[in-house]
């Protein structure tokens, strides 16, 4: 392409024109040529400075090229950076596991040496072999004690009587709402049974307060979940320690999430075969996702031999705390979170709802949705909602901000486990951030049309004069009843596990 736009040529033919009739008239006579000189030169010094601006813009316009390429660049390779210290530290923790695997198998070689050493010559007289212990039958569709307890699988010793611990992992302590509501819901299954132990727990690096060895030779068996932990992109070394299959790995409620688009976010080969390996491992007991797509994302990427389930999130079997919906006017409740986006989310629309709201005779309260290092970035976001006398509301309490939503009449969430919650309690919620994981959700109930954006025109639209109706007492039973029975077993397959071993 040229570096002289239309109008830079059209600029130097207008000086050319006029040195040209400058010199024409002086020709005729009808002016004199000290002017006509004049004029000429003019013309001339302005073609040049023309030429000489286009040509420097030019210049700019690349090196500003060039500079976003650089950039480009330089975010790329800050990518590729972290990828590979994480590969590097996950693969780190990988080698140990496997050199403590190898160390366990020769012990048991040079026990076994020792013993067959020691047996009598045939010389001598056998003593009666004791009788095995009755071994229980297994039930149809479940796997025989023996594939229960693998050789890999180290033991706890512990005092009769002592309680057993069961490990979790996840995005636990940064105050994210709906990770935080899964320790409520293990707690709830799991405690009376179990001492629960957070593993990862520290926010940053190295995330562990202790070495993930000891960590996990304190528990019996490991539950991940729930959430977006399965990722085409990245292996957290939160969540998948090679060190945690020493011991029966289970996982619940967990989700794939997809970002069609992203550069950063798609799928990468050699992730998929570290989780496929991963995934692979005699150890992994059971695989509980949260939405079909998962499910079947699962069983055709990573082809484990353990069951895949797919049921509704497990916050939907969590006993929430009783609501009575306050006097006076319906309440729409928006919820919003800071998100790690170049250029900050514009609430226009979002605001345009509000005062659509406002004219019908709602009010509106603004649920800064999360505590800890979370709930202070929501909170710091929140002026860039513009909504006169809204309701903020901001608390280190999970309850005071799941009772929030249930006080709603209509909720409008950017947050999945606002929207879960609000389900809950039948209340409708408008999703105002479209992954596949709320896509989903909504699919499952009957409820896609509230799926939205945050910056779409349909928001008005979707909320109408009175708000949406209601979430169907029948969709409610069902997520409850599902996601309860799903916890149940998994609580009922821990339980047969840890007295497998116990028995041994």
């Amino acid at each position: 392409m040229s570096r002289y736009t239309g109008r830079d040529i059209a600029s130097a033919a207008v000086f050319l024109v006029g040195g040209s009739i400058a010199a024409t008239l002086a020709l005729v006579g009808s002016t004199d040529w000290a002017i006509a000189v004049v004029a000429i030169l003019a013309a001339l010094i302005g073609v040049f400075a023309q030429l000489q601006f286009a040509s420097r813009r030019g210049a700019i316009r690349r090196l500003g090229q060039l500079t976003r390429s650089v950039r480009s660049a330089a975010e790329q390779t800050s990518d590729v950076t972290k990828g590979l210290v994480s590969d590097t530290s996950l693969s780190r923790r990988e080698l140990s596991a496997l050199r403590a695997e190898v160390a366990e198998v020769n012990s048991q070689l040079a026990a076994l040496t020792a013993s067959v050493a020691g047996q009598p010559t045939s010389s001598v007289q056998p003593q009666p072999k004791p009788q095995p212990k009755p071994q229980a039958q297994p039930v149809a569709g479940e796997k025989p004690a023996a594939q229960l307890a693998p050789a890999t699988t180290t033991q706890v010793t512990r005092s009769p009587g002592e309680r057993k611990a069961i490990g979790l992992v996840g995005f636990f302590g940064h105050g994210n709402y709906g990770d935080e509501l899964f320790v409520d819901v293990f707690q709830q299954f799991l405690s009376p049974s179990f001492d629960v132990q957070i593993i990862p727990d520290l926010e940053r690096q190295p995330y562990f307060s202790r070495p993930v060895e000891e960590k996990v030779a304190e528990v019996d068996a490991i539950v991940m979940g729930g959430g977006d932990l399965v990722q085409q992109w990245n292996t957290d070394p939160r969540y998948f320690d090679r060190t945690y299959l020493k011991k029966p790995f289970y996982v619940a409620g967990v989700g794939v999430p997809i970002y069609h688009g992203s550069e950063k976010h798609k799928e990468k080969p050699h992730i998929i075969n570290r989780l496929r390996s991963f995934f692979g491992h005699e150890n992994v007991r059971m695989i509980g996702m949260r939405d079909d797509f998962g499910a079947n994302w699962i069983r055709e990427k990573l082809e484990p031999t353990a069951p895949v389930t797919s049921e509704p999130d497990i916050v939907c079997s969590l006993n929430l705390p009783e609501v009575t919906k306050p006097a006076g006017q319906p309440i729409l409740g928006i919820v919003t979170r800071q998100r790690r986006v170049d250029t900050p989310d514009d609430y226009t629309k979002l605001e345009e709802l509000a005062a659509h709201a406002k004219r019908r005779g709602f009010r509106i309260r603004h649920i800064i949705l999360g505590t800890g290092s979370v709930g202070e970035r929501d909170f710091a976001n929140a002026p860039a909602l513009d909504i006169a006398d809204k309701e903020v509301v901001h608390s280190e309490d999970l309850d005071v901000l799941t009772r929030a939503i249930g006080e709603c009449t209509v909720l409008a969430s950017m947050k999945f486990h606002g929207t879960v919650v609000a389900t809950m309690y039948g209340v409708p919620s408008i999703v105002l951030v479209p992954t596949n994981k709320n896509r989903a959700f909504m699919e499952r109930i009957g409820r896609s049309e509230l799926v939205a954006s945050h910056h779409s025109d349909r928001l008005i639209e979707i909320f109408g004069e009175t708000g949406p109706a209601p979430i169907d007492p029948q969709q409610v039973a069902m997520l409850r009843e599902r996601s309860t029975a799903f916890m149940n077993t998994l609580r009922d397959q821990l339980i047969k596990e840890v007295e497998h071993s116990r028995s041994e």
